[in-house]
């Protein structure tokens, strides 16, 4: 019995080193955030996100070329809540997250955190 299991064991070793990688090779993995920098400005516009990068430059992964981009988001519309100036804004597929870079945080977003996350 002890002899059955071992070289049942052993098989089953072998297999699993010897199963190739091929079924990944060439395939891209797809990212799971998206940051869209270090924006002046974020407005919570209840369905969408208002950005001010105080510059035409804007963000490549936001609204390169613009001063001011809209990011949609669920949620129904309402006035303007500052949500500050982040360090970094990232869509994280199912949450936005907003870095501070301090424990202070922002009032109307994550008061006394370095980070804060918004639910999609």
């Amino acid at each position: 019995m002890f002899f059955t299991r071992l070289a049942f064991a052993t098989v089953t070793a072998a297999l699993v080193a010897a199963t190739p990688i091929g079924e990944v090779e060439g395939q891209t993995i797809a990212k799971r955030e998206t940051s869209y920098g270090n924006p002046d400005l974020v407005t919570d516009q209840g369905n969408r996100f208002k950005l001010n990068f105080g510059s035409t430059s804007g963000h490549p992964n936001a609204c390169p070329g613009h001063y001011i981009c809209y990011i949609p988001k669920n949620g129904a519309q309402h006035g303007d809540v500052s949500l500050g100036n982040p360090d970094n804004m990232v869509d994280e597929g199912n949450r936005w997250r907003l870095n501070y870079g301090s424990t202070s945080g922002h009032p109307n977003a994550c008061d006394g955190h370095y980070i804060c996350y918004i639910y999609k």
